[in-house]
């Protein structure tokens, strides 16, 4: 397995992913493979400006969030976009980003070991782990502190994005009320165990692609998905029975921790994952 890599800290220049934005930078990939910041922020009407702006921060969201991928092209100042799985259903079922899924689904891939982003990993997965789902400011700021330092607003704009509706504030999957902090977990449903499936086959790809059986703690070690999920122990166990019933996977549970066998292609797992909305 290849060592982490995530968004660093501050990639987001203290901007927030509008969904508005992201719609229209996923729209203009689907008509323009090359391009460069300025033709962008020309075709979207996402800002951006000489030094700063939106399009780089919202660039590396999407890159984040399993939507896009963005290369460097020989030619100084172009990039090469071209969209993931998820981005191509997500444009299909959701092109607003609106549904409650869609943003959990956002904000599962932006916690992912490899591939999310810095802060969301530490505050969802290993804060979860540290701090519970709720916790005073205090001890969070003295999470962050003996993470990243005390010298800065090292999480950014993460809280104001699950208030926002403009943001992922559907989710909610972090607030902030009379000197707390509460993570919410992910609602134990149908559709978002769909959604879930679908994220959890897209790392199985990435992660261990070449493997068809895995044991739940290898691709948990790998990605911290079920962490960010928020699920206790008995709600990932129902999970993985949906999953079952389903004929996604085959769970051995002799062992005592789920080894699973994949049954079906990615593909058809996303071809459903907005089957089920309530």
């Amino acid at each position: 397995m290849t060592k982490a890599n995530r968004l660093p800290v501050s990639f987001h220049m203290s901007f927030q992913p509008e969904r508005h934005y992201l719609c229209a930078l996923l729209s203009f990939a689907q008509k323009r493979t090359t391009a460069s910041v300025e033709e962008i922020s020309e075709s979207t009407g996402i800002p951006t400006g000489k030094s700063t702006g939106k399009v780089r921060p919202l660039l590396q969201y999407a890159q984040g969030m399993g939507l896009l991928n963005v290369e460097a092209t020989a030619k100084t100042g172009q990039m090469t976009l071209s969209l993931l799985p998820l981005a191509t259903i997500v444009l299909r079922e959701d092109p607003p980003l609106l549904e409650e899924n869609t943003q959990w689904a956002l904000h599962l891939m932006l916690c992912r070991k490899n591939g999310g982003a810095e802060v969301w990993h530490s505050v969802f997965v290993n804060g979860a782990e540290a701090l519970g789902n709720r916790f005073s400011e205090r001890k969070f700021n003295e999470f962050l502190a003996n993470r990243f330092g005390s010298s800065s607003d090292s999480i950014g704009p993460l809280i104001r994005t699950y208030s926002d509706p403009a943001g992922l504030g559907r989710a909610a999957a972090i607030s902030q009320k009379n000197s707390f902090i509460e993570l919410r977990k992910v609602p134990t449903q149908p559709a978002m165990y769909d959604t879930v499936g679908a994220l959890f086959f897209l790392i199985w790809d990435t992660e261990l692609p070449e493997n068809t059986q895995i044991a739940l703690k290898e691709l948990e070690v790998a990605s911290g998905l079920m962490a960010a999920t928020g699920w206790s122990p008995q709600e990932q166990s129902q999970f993985l029975t949906e999953m079952e019933r389903l004929g996604w996977v085959k769970v051995d549970r002799q062992t005592g921790d789920p080894i699973l066998t994949r049954l079906i292609p990615t593909n058809k797992i996303l071809k459903v994952m907005y089957d089920r909305l309530p």
